[in-house]
């Protein structure tokens, strides 16, 4: 069986991409509902991947993947944003589980070469 994504990680998925793209860290840091391992590792993966996502200006394609941790059953959930030319970021989610009321965690927001071009 496939897993999707629920409509509360699609909706938390946009709207990490609509703080950055705003270049709003504190809109962005209300994302997550547990808080940051490291504040200031992800406050630098946001004011470097934000510019990334302005200068694309919407030109991105967007694939994602669920995993289940089979230890608890929770979803881990890895958006690739291809931001050409030469960089795509990845978002990462931790959440609970496909319910509307699951948490919902932001883990990465980070750069990674696109070695495709």
């Amino acid at each position: 069986m496939s897993e999707t994504i629920s409509q509360a990680e699609s909706a938390r998925i946009e709207s990490a991409i609509r703080a950055a793209v705003s270049g709003s860290w504190e809109e962005f840091a209300k994302l997550t509902d547990e808080p940051f391992p490291n504040d200031a590792s992800m406050r630098e993966q946001f004011e470097d991947s934000s510019p990334r996502l302005q200068q694309a200006g919407g030109n991105w394609e967007m694939t994602s993947g669920i995993g289940i941790v089979p230890d608890d059953g929770t979803r881990m959930i890895t958006v690739m944003i291809k931001a050409p030319p030469a960089v795509d970021i990845v978002l990462t989610l931790h959440s609970t589980s496909d319910r509307d009321d699951s948490t919902i965690s932001v883990w990465t927001f980070l750069q990674q070469l696109n070695w495709d071009d």
